[in-house]
């Protein structure tokens, strides 16, 4: 009886013992992460509320000063203007804010012709995500532009494929809602971990030590079912597609791949047909340009020509598609229009005024 009673004791020391040890742990793995954590709960609900329906939105690190900026930023505006200009795309919208000369090019066109100018551009963001972001900035922030740019990226056919087709979420009777987040994966914008963090932030050390072994031991539980479960479907040596790293995405555009020419229509069509219905547009303006590995022959696909393909069956005189693989490129050093060694052909910043904003805003200004 002494025997089982000092055994039951060790066990439960050793427990004790254990969980303290992981919890103590647990601080040093919450500030090590602390550049990524947000430092307040008001920007974490307002992540985690639109990140649930539009699968993801811009870093933490770089954005935040302003809530709403997680989401879209203001990059001119006058209580006496009356029309709006709206800018979705991915990374190459979002820039605008990021490159300063970007955004002096076009606060300057917004108060110089009287638009108030949003910016709602983020990173890997497809025709998917821009859709059911539209709506929230319609509804929820009361943002109707009359003139609407779409940059569409040539990575939106992967990403449509890798990162939305599953994620996409239907009414009963198909008509689409929004795009959820990823939970538990290894996906690249995987929030579970830097949320479960962050909220472990705002408690204190006692209570840091006390919640952190449950919550990472759940977390963990919950990853690994979800690799294994990859595992099963994809194989072991695919079991990395679901992250959806820059090479799966990038895949579909070194060689045609008809699901992905399929996701990707779909994502348009049914955001273009959802606009065709938004009165207050008075034009629509989709944009492509072509990537470095294009002008190399390296990759066989072009959005542009998906976009052409939609559009051949879309009645709207308002849609325009502003196709800058059209460019004259013949006397350019292409190695000098790109950020060196960007692979996502990202362009250098004189190049994103040169040849991509000012083509866009010549098309609105002449429109």
């Amino acid at each position: 009886m002494k025997e089982k009673v000092f055994y039951l004791l060790s066990v439960f020391l050793v427990t004790v013992t254990t969980y303290l040890i992981l919890g103590i742990w647990g601080l040093f793995e919450i500030k090590n992460n602390d550049i990524l954590l947000f430092k307040n709960k008001i920007d974490l609900d307002f992540h985690k509320k639109y990140s649930n329906k539009v699968h993801h939105l811009r870093d933490v690190n770089k954005w935040g000063k302003k809530e709403n900026e997680y989401l879209f930023s203001e990059i001119s505006f006058n209580d006496k203007f009356s029309k709006t200009i709206l800018l979705q795309g991915d990374s190459w919208i979002e820039d605008i804010s990021n490159i300063s000369t970007s955004e002096k090019f076009v606060k300057s066109y917004g108060q110089n012709n009287k638009y108030n100018i949003y910016n709602a551009g983020i990173t890997s963001f497809a025709p998917s995500v821009m859709h059911a972001q539209y709506k929230i900035l319609k509804n929820d922030f009361k943002i109707s532009p009359e003139i609407l740019v779409i940059y569409i990226d040539q990575t939106d056919i992967g990403d449509e494929n890798c990162r939305y087709k599953h994620n996409k979420i239907y009414s009963s009777d198909g008509k689409f809602l929004n795009v959820q987040r990823e939970k538990y994966t290894r996906a690249t914008y995987d929030y579970s971990k830097l949320y479960m963090y962050s909220e472990l932030n705002f408690d204190s050390n006692l209570i840091k030590i006390f919640k952190f072994p449950y919550l990472k031991i759940n977390y963990f539980l919950k990853r690994n079912f979800n690799i294994l479960k990859q595992i099963k479907i994809k194989g072991y040596s695919n079991r990395n597609i679901s992250k959806c790293g820059f090479y799966e995405i990038m895949k579909n555009l070194i060689e045609h791949n008809s699901q992905s020419e399929t996701n990707f229509k779909q994502s348009l069509i049914e955001y273009i047909n959802f606009l065709s219905k938004e009165d207050k547009i008075k034009k629509i303006f989709l944009v492509s340009f072509p990537h470095i590995n294009h002008h190399k022959n390296i990759y066989k696909v072009n959005v542009s020509n998906y976009i052409d393909n939609v559009l051949l069956n879309i009645k709207d005189d308002r849609i325009n598609h502003i196709n800058l693989n059209k460019l004259d490129f013949s006397k350019t050093k292409i190695e000098k229009i790109y950020r060196k060694n960007d692979i996502g052909s990202h362009l250098n910043d004189q190049n994103h005024i040169d040849l991509f904003l000012k083509n866009i805003f010549s098309e609105i200004k002449n429109y």
